[in-house]
């Protein structure tokens, strides 16, 4: 299965800040073997669709990093997946800054990975457990009552249309980084849930990330660990020499 390196830009880059960075990433990423996901802020996603349309041989994909539960309506300041269609095939779902400063719940959350689904956009969840969580022995136990809760308005031939990114919370924008052997036994750990949910073909089909404080010098360490199907990177990919350098080692 094809490895998938995603760049969450978060809250940054202005249009000529962004048409930049897109520019950069293309010309200095030579035949990346990995599926590129780009995910820019909303107000940036169509233009640099057209940018990235315009770039003969383009191999990067586009993404959302939020996206609303429902389709339509009177929700102001929303997006929903079928506002999106065409230009973007992936939604990230679930992100801890989403949890923490916005209050998301997984119910919420799991009518967010539906929406993603019957609109045919391919949802990035992410899960992951908070400091005193880790502390306390709990990481695994809120990883995967965060993914039964998350997963549970989806049918089991569904399951193999989606990602699933372990970001424990406090490795997120803080520098700190969890260990390349927690971080691989905790993919190990959502692995074995999911074949005892779906069955292992069906759970050989979803690809695991990890997104925690992912830099240029420590991305291959959890790109090679069991079960690594990829990272979700955060501010290393506002910088095109090191996640042009990420991406070229999937």
């Amino acid at each position: 299965m094809k490895r998938i390196i995603i760049g969450n830009w978060k809250m940054n880059l202005t249009a000529k800040q962004s048409e930049i960075l897109t520019n950069r990433l293309v010309e200095n990423t030579e035949r990346p073997s990995a599926d590129i996901v780009l995910c820019p802020n909303f107000v940036q996603l169509a233009n640099i669709n057209m940018l990235l349309k315009a770039k003969p041989g383009n191999k990067f994909k586009l993404g959302v990093q939020n996206i609303n539960n429902h389709d339509l309506g009177a929700f102001t300041g929303e997006v929903s997946a079928p506002m999106i269609k065409g230009l973007a095939s992936y939604a990230i779902v679930g992100h801890s800054e989403r949890r923490v400063n916005f209050g998301e719940t997984d119910e919420m959350i799991s009518k967010k990975v539906s929406a993603c689904l019957r609109n045919k956009i391919i949802p990035i969840l992410c899960v992951g457990e908070n400091l005193h969580e880790r502390q306390e022995g709990l990481a695994k136990r809120t990883v995967l009552d965060q993914l039964e809760e998350d997963l549970s308005e989806i049918t089991s031939a569904e399951s193999a249309k989606i990602v699933i990114a372990y970001e424990p919370v406090w490795a997120i924008g803080t520098g700190k980084t969890a260990s390349p052997y927690d971080v691989e036994d905790m993919l190990e750990g959502i692995y074995r849930y999911l074949v005892n949910k779906y069955t292992e073909p069906r759970a050989d089909k979803i690809s695991l990330l990890y997104g925690g404080s992912i830099n240029a010098e420590n991305a291959k360490s959890f790109l090679d660990l069991n079960k690594s199907g990829g990272l979700l990177v955060g501010g290393a990919s506002l910088n095109y020499k090191a996640f042009s350098s990420i991406c070229q080692l999937g």
